[in-house]
């Protein structure tokens, strides 16, 4: 069955991000607010784990679950949440690479949404986290995991195929205009705005939801608000010089992010 608009009085919301791109913070910000439902990406178990899986990281590793389809896992997303007023869902593009021709992929009665961030910071940033072995248990740079051309792909696929209005969320405004930006997004997501996105305790009531993938979240969890992004020329003249491959990520991603940041939600 193809993916359908959401057709419900629930605000069911997907905030689809490339990595390093401030969508955890963005995540946290949404899990103080109780009575949303959250799930944090729930793709990422048939990408790296499942028996379809894409990615070759793990494979050495041994890790299987032989349950982590995508299809359990859309019919996961496709569960109701009675005892919520709306669920908000944190995921990757890239862990849909190669199913994006049509919405047959994609959780039914969902609002997609989108977080953009310049590729020059979240490649780097990505860069340097995946060569962090002490700290990520990474120790390659993936192109594959870069992830603006998926997000493309299903921006593309959500406004054309689906209808929906194009909802893109741009981290330099998310950490500038926190609140105004937050307005905003839940304005046009029907999820309710509350002062408690603005400030959050250092740790969550429930830290399994991101015990997975911690030491990736590790920002976002010792954080309490959203902080302003400091001003710099280019985090590629202060970085660690990068690759050709990671360079090309960058020059490839640009024009994409450009396109998506001329629509991108203004705040408030």
């Amino acid at each position: 069955m193809a993916a359908t608009c959401i057709s419900n009085d629930k605000a069911r919301v997907i905030l689809w991000a490339v990595p390093r791109s401030i969508s955890t913070a963005f995540f946290r910000s949404i899990m103080n607010k109780k009575t949303i439902k959250v799930i944090l990406e729930p793709f990422a178990k048939p990408y790296y784990f499942g028996p379809e899986r894409i990615s070759k990281r793990y494979e050495s590793d041994c890790i299987s679950e032989d349950d982590a389809t995508f299809a359990n896992t859309r019919s996961i997303l496709n569960e109701t949440h009675d005892d919520y007023e709306g669920v908000f869902v944190k995921d990757m593009a890239y862990y849909l690479s190669g199913r994006l021709t049509t919405i047959d992929s994609l959780p039914e009665n969902f609002l997609h949404t989108f977080m953009i961030r310049d590729p020059q910071k979240t490649v780097t940033s990505l860069y340097k986290m995946s060569l962090n072995r002490k700290l990520t248990g990474w120790d390659f740079f993936d192109h594959n995991e870069v992830g603006f051309q998926e997000l493309y792909q299903l921006y593309k696929l959500v406004t054309e195929d689906l209808g929906q209005k194009a909802i893109i969320v741009d981290a330099d405004d998310l950490l500038t205009s926190p609140e105004q930006t937050l307005r905003s997004y839940c304005r046009e997501t029907g999820l309710m705005y509350d002062e408690a996105m603005l400030q959050w305790d250092t740790q969550p009531e429930d830290l399994n939801i991101f015990k997975e993938w911690r030491p990736w979240f590790e920002n976002a969890l010792t954080s309490t608000s959203f902080t302003p992004p400091e001003k710099k020329k280019s985090l590629g003249a202060t970085g660690p010089e990068l690759p050709k491959v990671a360079n090309k990520c960058i020059a490839e991603s640009m024009p994409l992010y450009k396109e998506m940041y001329m629509k991108r939600l203004a705040p408030a």
